[in-house]
């Protein structure tokens, strides 16, 4: 028997050094992203001082009794908050802080001082491990958002960064089953497990066999009656949370059919996976409370952040011994086993990190377009919803404003379109050589000097609504036809808005096509006989408008203000930027010697008529002849030469051919402003080292100098306050900028306000017009579907049921009740009133 039970202490005991752990693949790079770790739930432990985390719990797939549904959420904040609580203990006391000995009970009576534990001897290691103890705070506090239930996706959405949620009440087949599963999930990623890209996620199960055992305990405390209940089937929701926020300090899980660990940083590296995967002494496999393999993936995954972070301590920069009796070294969450394999992580990690940058920066570049592209593809649906909208409403053809609308609506749906093929033809592919590792910064300048054609237009920097595709969208041809037939009925012509193609009529065993307008199409039988000879089927191209054409005559379009140039020249190519964001979104005009109708100032036109064109008046044309002598010379306010005596022909002698002088010509513009496009001239404008120009003391100079430097108080302050050698180089910039282009901090301030003024009043205008949008949809819908009702309908039912109206006054006055059929008949009346109110209305 003793030999058995030795044999059994070292089974055991073998199977207690088995023990394994790794690091979250998600943590360590997603998708080609290698600072993700940055989202995590422990970089924003080991950044946040005495963090407290806003909680939303909710209770799903559990029993609907509200009762019961709150000790479910209590359930999962209480287990949450105590797994918490342990882990942070745990790491302290394991790297050398001795857990705090709390004071003796107080009272009347002395009692027997409880034995306190020998404390235990002091961590040989603890310098080594001191900066993780002074990183990690005393205590994650949870605070919860929602204490009586209020909904976490409508009520509570954006107020808080944690949500616990319930898996559903599970029933167990076995009681085995019971204890060998988790049964949770955690989201340790904002944004990778849930479309809210602001919280972390944590699913625990729930269990009603809980919450009805301490309801039934609750109540039989209250009655003062003794409570006896059956064992509870629950499965150790301790162990669960455990589990799950060990995730959330990036351990992986470490059963054989979940394979979330990564390869590298793990002990997958120097271990049999056998080994991994089916070590005991671990939370993240079958132990109920944490370890010491539990400990030193924690330290690893601290090391791996703090390493791509560039923390230099000891411990990061050269590795550590293992803990636990392990024969490794670990470096930044990489187990190494000799002096040899040291070399190779160091050069691993010397390539990560370069490659991570490269990574990076495609990372981002995807994001961004498509987060572009989501904001195009939303005022995509938004204007075509309108449309429809301003469809159901003109069904005899759409007027300018929703022309206008249809414009936007097509080069919405094209931008989208293109978009799309951008990030397919090109970007993705570079997202796909990225997480190969097979993209160089080099192919990556490229790229970008490839994107950066698109720039002003379909770059995420450009507004959703460029001015550079804008001016020049036409409506969808269903909206305005860009070829017309002849009206069967009318002969007036007939688009695709306002008819259709008709090909049901033959004569003489020929199909006969006609356009005909839906507002004729009644009467087009009487003169199917014009088909044979008077009719001819032949289109007419027609010009079709620009939303620039059917919005420059709009007053009550703020953006178009700038148009005022435009609109008086009567050009269709734009001689100014329009800004549709308040950024720099400059429209190139053409290229062409400005005259003098293009150089004076020009009122903008009343009633929306264009304003004359002024040019340079002619000289008077001079006829041969006797006539011409008669002719009285123009006034001028020259003063006039002394007349002079031309001896040649006093002579006789034949006149010399006069000599044509040329007026001179100004010189050329030296340059063009790379904000505005407009050309300047010598002495107004500064160039970079990179030949850009722009203009000097002025908004495009600010608006050129924001693109390299912040803007805001504290960086102009900033600016301000360094003198000559103490001076850091972005400061020395920005003045050697300022001083380039001719700017004080009073103009950047002056210029920063303007802007911000613009864009707000701006912001209010697309507030108005959404507004207005939304009251045209409601009537709309409102009127889509109604009784129509004349006013002579009422006069009708008044005069039929006279005398049963007044009998009803009557009765109404005395406070007496009405019969059945009275009541109906009040009933029919009234509505028949409110029907012709709302005819009235929809007939506005």
């Amino acid at each position: 028997m003793k030999k058995f039970f030795i044999l059994f202490l070292s089974c055991l005991f073998c199977a207690s050094t088995a023990g394994a752990w790794g690091l979250l693949d998600v943590m360590v790079s997603d998708r080609g992203n290698p600072y993700i770790y940055k989202k995590s739930f422990l970089y924003y432990v080991l950044t946040t001082k005495n963090p407290k985390v806003r909680v939303c719990v909710s209770a799903e797939g559990t029993n609907p009794d509200p009762v019961r549904q709150k000790i479910v959420r209590d359930y999962f904040v209480q287990s949450t908050q105590e797994a918490f609580d342990d882990l942070l203990s745990f790491i302290r006391t394991q790297l050398g802080e001795q857990a705090p000995v709390q004071a003796a009970a107080s009272g009347k009576r002395k009692k027997k001082a409880k034995k306190q534990p020998a404390p235990a001897p002091e961590f040989a290691r603890k310098a080594e491990f001191a900066d993780i103890v002074a990183a990690l705070p005393r205590r994650i506090e949870l605070q919860v958002v929602n204490p009586n239930g209020e909904d976490c996706n409508k009520e509570m959405k954006g107020k808080y960064d944690l949500r616990i949620k319930s898996l559903g009440n599970f029933k167990y087949g076995s009681i085995a089953q019971q204890f060998n599963h988790t049964r949770g999930t955690a989201g340790i990623i904002k944004g990778l497990f849930d479309k809210d890209a602001s919280i972390w996620v944590l699913a625990l199960p729930g269990n009603d066999d809980y919450s009805a055992y301490q309801l039934a305990k609750e109540e039989a405390h209250k009655k003062g009656k003794p409570f006896i209940w059956g064992s509870v089937m629950d499965y150790s929701m301790e162990r669960v949370a455990r589990h799950e926020i060990a995730h959330f300090f990036g351990l992986a899980d470490q059963y054989s059919d979940q394979k979330n660990m990564h390869e590298v940083r793990s002990l997958l590296r120097t271990e049999p996976s056998s080994v991994v995967f089916g070590g005991l002494p671990s939370v993240m496999a079958e132990s109920e409370t944490f370890t010491c393999d539990d400990l030193e993936g924690f330290i690893n995954a601290i090391d791996f952040i703090w390493g791509m972070e560039g923390k230099t301590s000891p411990r990061v920069q050269n590795g550590w011994k293992s803990l636990c009796g392990k024969p490794y070294l670990y470096l930044q969450g990489i187990p190494v086993k000799d002096s040899a394999d040291l070399a190779k992580v160091q050069e691993y990690l010397r390539s990560w990190k370069q490659a991570a940058k490269e990574q990076y920066r495609v990372v981002q570049l995807g994001q961004n377009w498509r987060a572009y592209l989501e904001k195009v593809r939303k005022m995509a649906e938004e204007h075509s919803e309108s449309l429809y909208t301003k469809r159901q409403q003109m069904r005899g053809g759409l007027d300018k404003a929703g022309l206008a609308l249809s414009a936007e609506s097509q080069y919405l749906e094209q931008k989208v379109a293109k978009i799309t093929a951008i990030i397919e033809q090109q970007i993705e592919p570079a997202e796909a050589a990225s997480r190969a590792g097979k993209i160089t910064a080099q192919q990556l300048n490229q790229l970008e000097q490839d994107l950066s054609q698109y720039r002003g237009q379909y770059t995420p920097d450009s507004p959703v609504l460029d001015a550079k595709g804008l001016l020049t969208a036409k409506p969808y041809d269903d909206d305005f036809s860009s070829v017309t037939y002849p009206c069967l009925v009318c002969g007036k012509p007939v688009g695709k808005e306002n008819g259709f193609l008709n090909r049901d009529v033959k004569i003489d065993g020929k199909v006969r096509p006609y356009h005909v307008h839906t507002s004729c199409a009644a009467q087009s039988s009487a003169y199917y006989s014009k088909l044979d000879k008077h009719y001819r089927h032949k289109g007419t191209r027609r010009t079709v408008p620009t939303w620039a054409d059917l919005t420059q005559t709009q007053g009550d379009n703020p953006l178009l203000a700038q148009l005022a140039q435009r609109v008086a020249s009567g050009k269709k190519t734009p001689s100014v930027a329009l800004d549709f964001s308040k950024r720099e979104n400059a429209v190139s005009p053409r290229h062409s010697t400005p005259t003098v109708a293009q150089t004076r100032p020009m009122a903008t036109p009343k009633n929306g008529k264009s304003a004359p064109v002024v040019s340079a008046p002619k000289r008077p044309v001079v006829k041969k002849g006797p006539a011409a002598a008669t002719s009285k010379p123009a006034e001028s306010s020259v003063p006039k030469a002394k007349p002079v005596v031309d001896k040649a022909a006093a002579s006789g002698a034949p006149k010399a051919k006069p000599v044509s002088v040329k007026k001179a010509v100004p010189a050329a513009p030296k340059a063009t402003c790379v904000v505005c496009r407009q050309k300047m001239a010598d002495g107004t404008f500064y160039t970079d080292s990179v030949g850009r120009a722009v203009h000097k003391h002025s908004l495009c100079a600010y608006r050129f100098f924001k693109r390299f430097h912040k803007t805001d108080d504290a960086s102009l302050s900033r600016y301000s306050d360094y003198y000559f050698f103490s001076m850091p180089n972005d400061v020395v910039q920005a003045k050697a900028d300022m001083q380039k282009l001719g700017l004080t901090f009073a103009d950047i301030r002056r210029y920063r306000a303007s802007e911000e003024a613009s864009a707000e009043a701006f912001k209010k205008s697309l507030e108005t017009d959404k507004a207005a949008k939304a009251q045209a949809r409601a009537k709309a819908e409102k009127c889509r579907v109604f009784q129509r009702v004349m006013p002579a309908d009422v006069q009708a039912f008044e005069k039929k049921n006279k005398a049963a109206l007044a009998r009803m006054a009557q009765k109404e006055k005395n406070n007496r009740s009405l019969s059945k059929h009275e009541t109906l008949l009040k009933r029919h009346y009234e509505q028949l009133k409110a029907n012709l109110a709302l005819t009235k209305e929809c007939q506005n």
